[in-house]
């Protein structure tokens, strides 16, 4: 499959994705976990002494010691025979020594998350006690990935452990019972993401971004964050540090046999420009933490897992492979057309007042609609996406038309309105390449969802 990489340089853009009606919702939990930070003074104290190139070994262990319930947690973390840390030591002199002040900077911030982790509020019933040991496989994998692909900083790492950490917010803001359902239906991966998108009108990548601005985290791991599941579209990986996450959180679901998206995981790797042949090497990273490896190769499973399906369970439409294929051939071969995306809004409060089954059907109704126009594909949760082979006039009224089959279809059954937002590209107009394209669909539709002036080609129906 051909690269469909999807640059980002602006590191708030994740934020346009966010209906500023549940960030507002949300509030009161980042509230609260605001006052509960990851990195303490003496995670902080401890990470500036091993940046600093005059800081003395013994000013270090000083630190260290000075928190003694840290210094026991550093010391049991970093002789862990689970984490099968290369540190065997009886004192944090010794420790010190023997790993270097890299290595104790990301043991240090590792530990420091592993026990944030494992105390923090809202963790939900269903995903208590494994938060932690995701988070600190998918930080050394993520680091392993920087690494393999020259990607300098610590901000991979950072973004690694805290990747998952959306999590903690959900719970607070939508109830335990509502999280642990979803989570007891998809523990992980893009089905996870997808159905927090349907219920609750936003996922836990973004959320845990929104805590990660608010613990003042640098842009760019505020945006791995926000983007480690690709996205509104599954499709974007804005830049290197994210990449190596995307990579990373694969890998590490992959090893405990939970879904995964091949396609971001093929345009993570492109985009750190590593190989399928890197994936075993990253796996024994991962695999320290979760020894739950199968002999199985990981690049052999990423290829099962990319041919297992090619049609929604759901909607009947093409899965986002299938279609990203399909469109990438009629592209290629006509080099003329439009891609129309259709965002089904309104779901989460569907789900609330009416249940899971009443949005479900909703949802399908509107594929069903949209399938007669155009090669049909569900994008996303509540996204689907449509193709034409034709300019931007038709498919504008392509768009006009699907929202009123939807709205007449929805009368006809008695049912209430629900808003549809749409986003419009053409090619060669918005460009040749599908990843600018769709870029450009998703940029208008956002404007359309957040009730912004949108431009002519960017329509919105009730």
């Amino acid at each position: 499959m051909e690269a469909l990489l999807t640059i980002a340089t602006d590191c708030g853009a994740w934020r346009d994705a966010i209906d500023p009606r549940v960030e507002a919702r949300l509030n009161g939990a980042i509230d609260a976990l605001a006052e509960f930070p990851v990195f303490d003074g003496t995670v902080l104290r401890i990470l500036g002494l091993c940046d600093d190139p005059d800081a003395s070994t013994a000013e270090i262990v000083a630190a260290i010691e000075h928190d003694a319930s840290f210094a026991v947690n550093l010391l049991h973390y970093a002789n862990s025979a689970a984490l099968a840390r290369p540190v065997r030591a009886k004192s944090i002199r010794q420790a010190v020594m023997l790993v270097g002040r890299r290595t104790l900077r990301r043991l240090s911030l590792e530990a420091a998350t592993y026990r944030f982790l494992e105390r923090a509020p809202g963790n939900g019933g269903a995903v208590r006690g494994q938060m932690h040991i995701h988070a600190i496989a998918v930080a050394v994998a993520a680091a392993a990935a920087a690494d393999a692909g020259r990607v300098h900083g610590e901000g991979a790492h950072v973004a690694g452990l805290l990747h998952d950490v959306g999590k903690l917010v959900l719970p607070l803001a939508f109830g335990e019972d509502v999280i642990d359902e979803i989570s007891e239906q998809h523990p992980a991966g893009p089905s996870r993401v997808q159905l927090e998108r349907a219920r609750l009108g936003i996922d836990h990548a973004m959320a845990g971004a929104l805590l990660a601005e608010r613990w003042g985290l640098p842009p760019e791991v505020t945006e791995a964050i926000a983007l480690h599941h690709g996205g509104p579209n599954g499709l974007v990986v804005p830049s290197r540090e994210a990449a190596c996450v995307q990579v990373a959180n694969s890998v590490a679901d992959l090893l405990v046999g939970a879904e995964i998206d091949p396609d971001l995981l093929d345009l993570a790797m492109d985009g750190i420009g590593l190989t399928s042949s890197a994936l075993d090497s990253l796996a024994l990273h991962a695999g320290a933490p979760l020894r739950a490896m199968a002999t199985t190769g990981v690049d052999e499973r990423v290829d099962k897992v990319a041919d297992a399906s090619r049609v929604d369970d759901l909607t009947g439409l093409a899965t986002r492979r299938q279609w990203v294929s399909t469109v990438h051939v009629h592209l290629t071969q006509i080099g003329i057309g439009s891609v129309v995306l259709v965002a089904v809004d309104g779901l989460a409060h569907v789900t609330r007042t009416q249940g899971y089954n009443a949005a479900n059907l909703l949802l399908t109704e509107v594929a069903r609609l949209a399938s007669r126009h155009g090669e049909a594909g569900r994008v996303g949760g509540v996204l689907l996406g449509v193709w034409l082979d034709a300019g931007r006039a038709e498919a504008e009224i392509v768009a006009r038309r699907i929202a009123d089959e939807v709205a007449q279809s929805l009368a006809e059954d008695g049912s209430p309105p629900i808003d549809l937002a749409f986003g419009v590209a053409s090619s060669p107009d918005d460009g040749t390449d599908f990843a600018g394209l769709l870029d450009v669909a998703e940029h208008e539709l956002a404007r359309a969802r957040h009730g912004a002036e949108a431009p002519a080609r960017t329509l919105r129906a009730a």
